[in-house]
């Protein structure tokens, strides 16, 4: 992800990012279903068997996914993204809710306690980071906090605190599945987040604000709040 102070509305790689995750979805649950029989036929596609209410339950999750990064980019995100970045992106959105709807579908386990945990994990994840990212967002509408650097609502507890939401509906995603491959992918996501992503961030803010961005560093918690 490139932080660059360059703002367009980037419509066409927006649609292709949610493209990635609806294809990623929907090709698993249309094999699991009987009707993706060009897909069996004509693309090689293995069709998948088991517990139907464990794959209805990822396709709903990855639907809500959806449902939440298309607001938040078309709504609050207001940076151009470029061709390199949303195709690259996109194809390993449509990876990642592949591999994660198909593992779900593949398991004939009953719906336990342990998917109750995972579903809990990733609504509560997905709440955070759709919270955070709306508060950030009504407050930059105000005239007066132009050019100022948000750091009140969920980002006082946390510099990160939408990555921290991201990093538990992941995990939340990966537990549903039953696989853990998908954890592991869950994990490098993560990773990537901490060691990659949040200090490429935080060198453009302190950058861009300064002793604002200082001030905020030395009484926050960087990623987990009260933490880390």
């Amino acid at each position: 992800m490139a932080f660059k102070d360059e703002y367009a509305p980037s419509t066409l790689m927006k649609l292709l990012l949610s493209t990635g995750i609806l294809m990623g979805t929907l090709i698993p649950a249309l094999l699991m279903s009987g009707h993706g029989d060009f897909l069996i036929q004509h693309l090689k596609f293995r069709t998948i068997e088991g517990n139907t209410y464990r794959q209805l339950l990822m396709v709903s999750c990855s639907l809500i996914y959806l449902f939440r990064l298309a607001t938040c980019m078309f709504v609050f995100i207001k940076r151009r993204i470029g061709w390199v970045e949303g195709g690259l992106v996109s194809f390993l959105f449509f990876m990642m809710f592949y591999l994660f709807n198909a593992s779900a579908g593949s398991h004939f386990e009953p719906i336990g306690l342990i998917d109750i945990a995972g579903v809990f994990l990733y609504l509560t994840g997905s709440y955070i980071n759709s919270l955070a990212d709306y508060q950030r967002y009504v407050w930059k509408k105000n005239a007066e906090n132009k050019g100022r650097l948000y750091t009140k609502g969920l980002f006082k507890y946390s510099m990160h605190i939408n990555y921290f939401g991201d990093s538990l509906l992941y995990i939340g995603l990966a537990i549903v599945t039953l696989e853990y491959v998908c954890l592991f992918v869950s994990i490098g996501i993560i990773l990537n987040l901490v060691f990659l992503q949040i200090p490429m961030l935080d060198k453009y803010l302190s950058k861009k604000y300064a002793d604002e961005f200082g001030e905020w560093a030395k009484r926050t918690k960087k990623f987990v709040p009260f933490v880390y």
